[in-house]
């Protein structure tokens, strides 16, 4: 949706900010499953060669090879000149899976802006169990030593890492938003989005910003690079209404065979979000 707003451009998911090098990324793609590289291929057959597809991603691949030398970062700073005056919107999931990530993101990103985006823990768990069906790599972080697959010890991890990142950014630099509060009134949540950013805020760059389909990213690639984002929004990518999940943090959890429901450090954080 941000990346629609007339001054800003949404990249794919890259995942650049989890290695140091392109050498590095190309390890990283193949040991966690080639759908992860499809994000990058994309970006950059839309933006050095003009078009998504195959022939377009097979250049891609071609072009990054010869810079498998260079560091995440000069790359990320190359194809964000390819955009510019546009700022860019980075939203790989995986920036937030180690605070080692978020670091690198902040040295490549100098004065850069971060907006924390929450949802309950309730289908948020659900999300991340439908995503473990696409990638069973994700299962090694949803359990304790012994235990069965549980996706909150996931969600607190996450969020434990962006806000441990986040105490050593100014204040002016960092803004939490509920995706349900975004859903729900989105020209309300998307114009202070934008204010804060320091962007227009006028009727009509609200009204772009909420046509996320209209992104070059939304819907599938080419048949060598189909996805790069979230499987379920490359399907059906238009904007929804606010979500119909009515979830208690007392509610058991239907995951778990034992009945039991959120853990305590769980509901804690949840609570600090304002989840009831």
């Amino acid at each position: 949706m941000l990346g629609q707003h007339p001054q800003l451009y949404a990249f794919p998911e890259t995942h650049l900010f989890v290695t140091d090098d392109v050498r590095q990324l190309r390890l990283l793609y193949l040991l966690t499953g080639g759908r992860r590289r499809h994000g990058l291929l994309r970006l950059v057959a839309e933006l050095v060669f003009g078009e998504q597809t195959e022939r377009g991603v097979e250049q891609a691949r071609g072009w990054l090879r010869d810079r498998m030398e260079l560091s995440t970062a000069r790359l990320f700073r190359e194809l964000a000149a390819a955009v510019a005056p546009l700022t860019v919107v980075e939203k790989s999931v995986s920036t937030v899976w180690r605070r080692e990530h978020l670091d690198r993101a902040e040295r490549t990103l100098s004065g850069a802006r971060y907006l924390h985006l929450t949802r309950h823990p309730g289908p948020q768990c659900r999300s991340l169990l439908e995503a473990l069906r696409h990638e069973r790599w994700l299962g090694q972080y949803m359990r304790e030593p012994g235990a069965e697959i549980d996706p909150q010890v996931l969600w607190l991890e996450l969020h434990r890492n962006i806000l441990g990142f986040l105490a050593d950014i100014p204040a002016d630099r960092q803004l939490r938003v509920a995706g349900e509060d975004v859903l729900a009134d989105p020209d309300r949540h998307l114009r202070e989005i934008a204010g804060w950013l320091g962007l227009r805020t006028d009727d009509e760059a609200i009204e772009q910003a909420k046509h996320p389909e209209r992104s070059p990213f939304a819907g599938l690639g080419p048949a060598n690079a189909r996805f790069g984002s979230d499987p379920k929004f490359l399907a059906d990518p238009v904007l929804r209404d606010g979500f119909t999940d009515r979830w208690q943090l007392t509610d058991p959890v239907p995951w778990r065979s034992d009945g039991a429901g959120f853990s305590s450090e769980v509901v804690e954080l949840a609570k600090e979000f304002g989840y009831a």
